[in-house]
């Protein structure tokens, strides 16, 4: 594996992450419908690792890497993975709130 491949790696291993911290403090309750839920995870997400306005990173580890043009694949990438999870979760939610 080149040591690009791993950079890339690690960069979709942190977006998850990112997506899983907002399911764990997001409550489904608060949002109309599941596509809301998911649209707000995914994209709290996104903008937290990208460091958008409004997110700025305490960290600098991505700094050193010019890889925004792999962002709308990470994106595709990030809602093709958990835009049904999500959805559904709020469905299962739906019923306790």
């Amino acid at each position: 594996m080149t040591k690009e491949e791993l950079k890339r790696l690690r960069r979709i291993h942190e977006v998850r992450d990112t997506i899983e911290f907002q399911m764990e403090i997001q409550s489904p309750c608060n949002f109309d419908d599941g596509d809301e839920y998911a649209e707000f995870c995914i994209g709290e997400g996104i903008s937290f690792f990208y460091g958008d306005e409004g997110y700025e990173r305490t960290d600098d580890t991505f700094n050193d890497e010019t890889e925004d043009y792999l962002r709308d694949y990470i994106t595709d990438m990030m809602y093709t993975e958990y835009y049904d999870e999500l959805v559904t979760l709020w469905d299962e939610n739906n019923d306790e709130c």
